[in-house]
């Protein structure tokens, strides 16, 4: 396998090359010092990696499992996650998953790259990948680095999700949490299908595609059918089971004492027949039923979830995001809602929260005075990428913003606290921001009568420590 790091010092390019070991041991954010000579480590330090040359030299499937099993090995370092890797002289599906350039596939700009996203091995989200929000984040700025590339999918039938995408794969995002990170993209409308594979069918239970489906009884749910023939008697019309014919080795009609002598004379066969095993029911067919071999729930075909497993590729839409670099930077995780939309919500939330004992956090974000533009929008985004996928946030006003937690109760503040304690003192620190935080819990004695009324009536206090606000 030749490897070769393309790079840039100063004002040149440059390629040079360099072993897998060296090569992955850098890539490494946990190598220590000495695992490198000092040579590769001077060079290292010296340059800048902005792109990986893979060409593969054995030939044959030993020579491409080799160069897969790279590629994959690169992409689940910290600093190889986001690089980008061009390979020469071979294109399979894991090169096309997990690479940026291969044969046929139109070349990337490596000065632009740079130029716009500066030192790929130093990327402060590439660091991000050991935090909550980092696949999402990850993600979201492979796609900005490289906007036409298609997330590949990959069946996997040993897994209970069925499929994987190779590329989060390798990030180490397990295949069940998978779906929920694309289900990110989705819900914004970020992503299209590119191509569809398949369509697969999970248990209602634990989201298995491992099933079974069988024909089974249609009064007592039993599994034990049995073929059976039957006769139809021509005489009467009588259909039933043939053994109920049979009498002293002799066919005879059960309900006309008809003896049966000739096929298609006296009698013929109809379609063939199920007996139940346990409670003797005489069926035609069956009724089908799906039981997951995973965790053993039984549903009915019509009772499971669906799922479209396909690529995905960049919307309009998604484009237009990843355009926009600052808003990518602050992308909140939670879902944006106009103001009535609030509403509208927390006249359902909050009556509900009284009838079952239920608690909701409400945080109110406050600028006061003079500051500066675009400081009270830029750290509400802040706090939106500390959101969960199912927390609310709102721009209320020009001067305020409200998040809504869910199912958060006053035990849980000190944690909300102190996750966004950071962003808030890095603003307060760059200078007189006039912010406010207030933290209410959900439903309280003054949260009577329609949202409307009481909303506008909640912030506007002095930011506090995390133990203050919990």
């Amino acid at each position: 396998m030749r490897i070769a790091v393309i790079g840039r010092a100063a004002t040149h390019s440059y390629e040079y090359p360099v072993e897998q070991d060296t090569m992955l041991a850098a890539l490494d954010q946990h190598a220590t010092q000495n695992s490198l000579s000092d040579h590769d480590s001077q060079r290292i330090e010296e340059y800048a990696w902005s792109a990986i040359r893979i060409t593969p030299v054995t030939e044959g499937a030993e020579g491409l499992h080799r160069l897969d099993e790279l590629i994959t090995r690169i992409r689940s370092t910290v600093r190889g996650a986001l690089v980008p890797i061009l390979v020469e002289g071979a294109d399979t599906p894991c090169v096309r998953a997990l690479a940026n350039q291969w044969p046929g596939r139109r070349e990337i700009d490596l000065e632009r790259l740079y130029q716009q996203h500066g030192p790929s091995g130093e990327s402060d989200v590439m660091v991000s990948l050991n935090r909550s929000k980092a696949p999402f984040e990850a993600l979201l700025r492979w796609w900005t680095l490289y906007p036409d590339h298609v997330l590949e999918v990959s069946l996997a039938p040993e897994l209970t999700s069925g499929c994987h995408w190779p590329l989060l794969t390798a990030w180490g995002v397990k295949p069940d949490a998978q779906r929920e990170v694309l289900r990110s993209f989705e819900q914004r409308r970020w992503v299209e299908e590119r191509v569809l594979v398949t369509r697969t069918r999970h248990c209602r239970q634990c989201r298995s595609v491992h099933l079974n489906y069988v024909d089974v009884c249609p009064r007592c749910r039993e599994v034990d059918l049995k073929a059976l023939d039957g006769l139809h008697c021509f005489a009467c019309g009588h259909v039933d089971r043939m053994d109920r014919f049979v009498k002293a080795e002799q066919l005879s009609c059960p309900q006309c004492r008809t003896r049966l002598r000739h096929i298609g004379v006296d009698y013929d066969r109809p379609l063939e027949s199920l007996a139940c095993g346990k409670c003797d029911l005489w069926i035609v067919e069956g009724e089908v039923e799906a039981q997951c071999l995973d965790c053993g729930q039984s549903q009915q075909p019509g009772e499971l979830i669906q799922h479209r497993i396909a690529s995905l590729q960049l919307s309009a839409a998604g484009r237009e995001a990843v355009a926009a670099s600052e808003e990518v930077k602050v992308v909140a995780s939670g879902q944006r809602m106009k103001s009535h939309e609030l509403h509208n919500m927390l006249d359902i939330l909050v009556p509900l929260a009284r009838r079952h004992s239920h608690h909701h956090l409400l945080m109110v974000l406050s600028q006061h005075g003079e500051s500066e533009q675009g400081l009270l929008e830029r750290l509400a985004l802040r706090i939106g990428s500390l959101l969960r996928d199912t927390d609310l946030f709102c721009q209320y006003s020009m001067r305020q913003w409200i998040f809504l937690l869910p199912h958060t109760p006053r035990a849980r503040f000190t944690d909300v606290a102190q996750r966004i304690r950071s962003v808030m003192e890095l603003e307060q620190s760059e200078g007189e921001s006039g912010l406010s935080l207030d933290m209410h819990e959900l439903p309280g004695e003054h949260q009577v009568g329609k949202a409307a009324e009481w909303l506008p009536e909640l912030g506007g206090k002095p930011y506090r420590s995390p133990s203050e606000m919990a």
